[in-house]
């Protein structure tokens, strides 16, 4: 039955024209580096363009686009903000730290500028991290900064003395050089500090045989077990990894470890491929200091060695892949899989993975034609690959990207092309991912007879006896709820949600699982509680769904979305005042900014004093950043529409000039009426705007 499903599906969009053709009538966003999407995606490229001028040139945009958002944070007065940006523009010259210099030169008054904040701040670990970077580069001024470093250091060791009595010396310069030295290892940087390192080990494991070990020396060194460790995670970063088993060796007693000895002097005697991964197994998976970064500077050292070697591509792709490097880990796996004389099933379904997030980040970004280019990247690779080593693994490597793909499409309300992709991502290999993707777009677009018939369909492919089969079954059951009530079966809803409620509740207790599934467990129950009938009880599992984890973005911003459909205002208020507060980027909080904004006004509200500042607050010109400065009367409408080159920009300008009557003709009932209208035609039906639209279109008489 599945088999006839998807061929009579796959029919019937056949007859709308081929999935290769693209309905997009707009070009491709362009790439806006202001934007901590984007600009995360060209440091993801960063690491797999060799060195050279290419790489200086897109290094050198992207350190501009963080300087300028360090800048504005300074003037915003966040120093925690500009701390991270400065982590972010460090880490981009971790793999060649000598080049930082010469690649920051231009951002000399910056620095200046950052080192004031956090002096003024106290923030003793950046205020360090900026130091080193205007020693490298003003070379003339080196040792008036190396001299600031001490001063600091000197500082912590007084607190540190004062706190744990005499002995607590090291113990807080260590700490505070840690993070620099690991985000730009330095040769001289790395020096002192494996120097402070031994020292400290030595000097504490003579005072611990002299008169052992007390409180207050066990509290301030309570890192020392772990020296041997850490001096191999800066060495190996630092692309010096025959050097560890030296540097170790003067580790004796406390803080010395057997295993991570004897594999560093194994490399250091005998450098085999097999002595890189052990000593990167071993650096990777320590109990106490684990470090991917390491394990894979450790692989990439053997593969320098070894070029082309499928052991060490494999485990560096793995180790990318836990350091989030999409493009890199692709490029890595790939050369495993090429060279390797047999297949990595394992290791082709996590490049699957890694093209889908590839080909969904292009799409969710605007970038629908560029996605498109991508899967085409994965048809090559993967038809090429059966060729040579025949297996179904790749079909299902291949569908994996697909079904994103479809995702993606669907994001940008490129819904038949969604569709197309989706299908034959199910004539590839069936997967869940897939059907509850079919299942929403058909329940936005209201097609529900149809919507019904993928989730029950995907359904019948999961089981009860792993968690992930119910995690999977929770969701896409709630799903057909939605769809039975959109049938009008108000009874056979009503059990869907129960059981989507049960499977939920089949995971376990809350405490025992990851932050994110237990707020997506308390949302989804939330809008099934809610779709029931029984509104106290969805108020309480939402606002609990935030409380749990309000710094995941899509938790935050489905909860004040939903509240609002659900009129709920005062409620969604109370979400949206928590998510301000919470780690989220600016694009997420503006977003819902503007939606308390057009709440607000719709119900003749005066405007939420947060919401007014953070928007007006607001710069730049990303266009969420635009639409922030258009709400607050700071950019012409104009600048706006002229801005909205895509469709899902042209839907949401419809939106907002709608709820916000950014345009002075959008302030009476027909035109709100045809611009939300607007909005249901771009089908962006993954989008809060959408099922917003939905709702205030309904209410107009």
């Amino acid at each position: 039955m599945l088999v006839v499903r998807i061929a009579m599906v796959a029919a019937l969009l056949a007859g709308c024209g081929s999935s290769t053709k693209m309905q997009a009538r707009w070009p491709d966003a362009p790439v806006a580096l202001r934007d901590d999407a984007d600009r995360d995606q060209a440091i993801d490229q960063l690491w797999v363009v060799p060195p050279g001028p290419d790489r200086e040139r897109m290094r050198g945009e992207v350190a501009a686009a963080v300087a300028k958002r360090i800048t504005d944070a300074i003037v915003e007065e966040r120093p925690f903000a500009a701390a991270l940006l400065l982590d972010q523009l460090t880490w981009m010259w971790h793999a060649d730290p000598a080049a930082i210099g010469k690649g920051l030169v231009d951002h000399v008054r910056m620095l200046e500028r950052l080192r004031g904040v956090f002096a003024k701040s106290g923030a003793l670990e950046p205020a360090i991290q900026t130091l080193v970077l205007l020693a490298e580069v003003e070379p003339a001024q080196r040792a008036a900064r190396i001299a600031e470093i001490d001063e600091i250091l000197a500082f912590a060791d007084e607190l540190a003395i004062s706190d744990n009595g005499a002995n607590a010396t090291r113990a807080q310069p260590l700490l505070l050089l840690q993070p620099t030295a690991l985000a730009l290892p330095l040769p001289w940087l790395v020096d002192r500090y494996v120097t402070m390192l031994i020292e400290r080990q030595r000097g504490i494991a003579m005072l611990i045989d002299k008169q052992g070990a007390t409180l207050q020396l066990v509290r301030a060194h309570h890192d020392i077990l772990t020296t041997s460790r850490r001096i191999a995670n800066v060495l190996a970063r630092a692309g010096r990894v025959v050097e560890i088993h030296v540097a170790i060796q003067k580790v004796k007693g406390l803080g010395s470890d057997r295993e991570l000895s004897t594999r560093a002097e194994i490399l250091h005697n005998h450098a085999t491929v097999d002595a890189y991964l052990e000593l990167a197994d071993v650096i990777r998976t320590d109990e106490h200091a684990p470090d991917a970064a390491a394990a894979l500077a450790t692989c990439l050292a053997g593969l320098a060695k070894f070029p082309g070697d499928p052991s060490l591509a494999a485990a560096a792709a793995a180790d990318a892949r836990t350091l989030g490097r999409i493009d890199q880990a692709i490029q890595l796996y790939e050369m495993a899989l090429r060279g390797s004389p047999e297949v990595d099933t394992a290791a082709a379904l996590r490049l699957g993975k890694l093209y889908g997030e590839r080909i969904g980040r292009l799409a969710g970004g605007g970038r629908p034609h560029a996605a498109k280019t991508a899967w085409r990247g994965v048809l090559e690779f993967t038809s090429k690959s059966a060729k040579a080593h025949p297996h179904t693994v790749w079909q299902q490597t291949a569908a994996i990207a697909e079904s994103a793909l479809g995702r993606g499409l669907a994001s940008q309300g490129l819904i038949d092309d969604a569709k197309h992709a989706l299908v034959a991502s199910l004539e590839r290999a069936p997967s869940i991912d897939a059907y509850e993707t079919l299942t929403t777009i058909d329940v936005q677009i209201e097609r529900y007879a149809s919507a019904r018939e993928w989730a029950t369909t995907g359904l019948s492919m999961l089981g009860d006896a792993s968690s992930g089969d119910r995690y999977r079954r929770a969701k896409l059951e709630r799903i057909e709820g939605d769809a039975l009530r959109g049938l009008g079966k108000t009874k056979e809803a009503t059990a869907r949600y129960l059981d989507s409620m049960r499977s939920w509740a089949s995971l376990g207790e809350t405490k025992d699982l990851p932050r994110t599934i237990a707020a997506e467990r308390l949302l989804d129950s939330g809008r099934a509680m809610f779709w029931m009938g029984d509104k106290g009880a969805a108020i309480d599992l939402v606002m609990r769904a935030v409380d749990v984890d309000t710094d995941t973005p899509d938790i935050s911003a489905s909860a004040v979305a939903f509240l609002i459909e659900a009129d709920l205002y005062r409620d969604a208020l109370d979400a949206y005042h928590r998510a301000l507060g919470a780690n989220l980027s600016d694009f997420y909080k503006v977003y819902m900014s503007l939606w308390i904004a057009g709440e607000a006004k719709r119900l003749g509200e005066p405007l939420d004093r947060l919401a007014a500042e953070y928007l007006e607050s607001r710069q730049g010109d990303t266009w969420y950043e635009l639409l922030a400065r258009a709400a607050t009367g700071r950019v012409p409408f104009a600048t706006l529409r002229a801005s909205a080159t895509t469709g899902p920009r042209q839907a949401e300008l419809a939106f907002y000039t709608a709820t916000l009557e950014l345009d002075p003709g959008a302030a009476s009932p027909a035109a709100k009426k045809k611009l939300f209208a607007q909005v249901l035609s771009a089908h962006v039906v993954l989008d809060a705007e959408y099922d917003l639209a939905r709702r205030y279109l309904a209410s107009i008489p």
